[in-house]
């Protein structure tokens, strides 16, 4: 009987506590098995939706047997789960001759700074990338066996550091990757949300909290993919409530802008340009109207570009009662952020760029989540990451898994809310 135990638990990975969201998808891409070996290991859970808190037995991955003699087969140390990394293996992956790079990665090193201070002890290994896919696989053979990697920025090298990081088993993490999500690799993260993920979860927002207001889609005129984004996904959200927004030309008069808009409940403008041009032409407009209907309120929808003009536009973007959807936000004035800009300033003897996001506050709180993360998580990240404590500078994370139950991507948005008594609130 105990050699019969014995095989029974050496054909078992462990055990893995179901967390909310998790599917079998995505519990077997996270272990490598596939859906049909993990609930074969499961026949007493259901087949439907897994539940929180259910216990799953991982089998190990099935692997083609061959016979030899037994003293001939080399002792393998077992696969231990480690809860923590007191030693963690860190690379970064960049085309340093860029300016903007340069910041990521020293706000990189200020986060590995202050996550040594807790005791955690790193290896932090650094390559310049170029841009080309020639470069970056010249340097895949020195990547060794990494914690964590973070980069390329360049799309056309991911592909190929996507694989070589899966081969090995380490944690890709993509800073500045929008495009389409890197389905096959479970341990690839999309740091930056692309703007389809960013304007889904704002719409889920805005119907949460806002779905009783009128909804004026302004029409510029102009082509803008971002716009037609942002005002497609809102549409969408309204329609799922058997609403239909109103629409407006930005170049109507007096008297279209008053049929557009409700005098009885609040209007929300979305504009479909994100551009400087339309929102200054779409404010002379509303500034117009309001002298004429001071009884309207309006508030306007805005775009995380519009934070690069906030010093000009404050007073307007006040006075209408602005929403700006955004990931991040990064405000000067705060005292943490003085401290931090003066501490970049003394270590590197320069200043932070003045660009959106701020390179450096990226990398510091990128490297903080997932530095930490991995000290305190182990192996445990995948599962236990939503747990983490966050106090960043500028970027908040929300990783979640793709619809394929693979690769994770981040979905926090935020509203940078400019209120009529002129004080900014950030609505998370």
């Amino acid at each position: 009987m105990l050699l019969f135990g014995q095989g029974i638990l050496s054909t078992l990975e462990g055990m893995h506590s179901v967390v909310k969201g998790e599917t079998w998808e995505s519990v077997a891409a996270n272990y490598g098995v596939s859906i049909m070996e993990l609930q074969a290991a499961n026949p007493d859970v259901k087949r439907q939706k897994l539940k929180k808190g259910t216990l799953l037995i991982i089998p190990k991955k099935q692997q083609q047997i061959s016979y030899v003699p037994v003293s001939e087969v080399p002792e393998k140390p077992l696969r231990v789960i480690r809860t923590v990394i007191s030693d963690l293996k860190v690379g970064v992956m960049l085309p340093l001759s860029d300016k903007k790079m340069v910041e990521f990665y020293r706000g990189l090193l200020m986060a590995a700074d202050s996550v040594r201070k807790s005791g955690v002890n790193l290896d932090i290994h650094a390559w310049d990338c170029g841009t080309t896919s020639a470069q970056v696989e010249a340097l895949l053979p020195k990547i060794g066996e990494l914690d964590v990697l973070f980069g390329p920025a360049s799309a056309t090298q991911i592909p190929a550091v996507a694989e070589a990081c899966k081969e090995r088993g380490t944690r890709l993490v993509l800073p500045f990757f929008t495009g389409q999500t890197m389905q096959d690799y479970p341990l690839v993260y999309n740091a930056t949300p692309s703007n389809t993920v960013l304007f889904e979860a704002a719409t889920k927002k805005f119907m949460s909290f806002y779905a009783d207001r009128n909804y004026v889609i302004v029409n510029s005129g102009k082509t803008d993919f971002k716009g037609k984004l942002l005002t497609e996904a809102i549409t969408q959200g309204l329609s799922e409530r058997s609403v239909t927004p109103r629409t407006l030309a930005i170049e109507g008069d007096d008297f279209a802008y008053e049929t557009a808009f409700n005098q009885f409940r609040e209007n929300m403008i979305v504009l479909d340009d994100s551009s400087l041009p339309s929102l200054n032409t779409l404010l002379s407009h509303l500034k117009a109207f309001r002298q004429n209907h001071p009884q309207y309120r309006l508030s306007l929808v805005g775009y995380s570009e519009w934070q690069d003009e906030a010093e000009t536009l404050m007073g307007d973007f006040f006075a209408f009662d602005t929403y700006i959807v955004s990931p991040c936000y990064y405000n000067r004035l705060d005292d943490r952020i003085k401290r931090f800009e003066r501490t970049y300033a003394r270590n590197f003897r320069a200043y932070i760029l003045k660009e959106n996001p701020r390179y450096a506050a990226l990398g510091f709180d990128l490297g903080c989540y997932f530095l930490t993360g991995l000290a305190t998580q182990g192996d445990t990240f995948e599962q236990m990451q939503n747990s983490l404590r966050q106090k960043p500078y500028q970027n908040w994370f929300r990783f979640e898994r793709s619809t394929s139950g693979l690769s994770f991507t981040n979905s926090f948005v935020q509203f940078i809310h400019y209120t009529p008594e002129s004080k900014i609130e950030l609505i998370r």
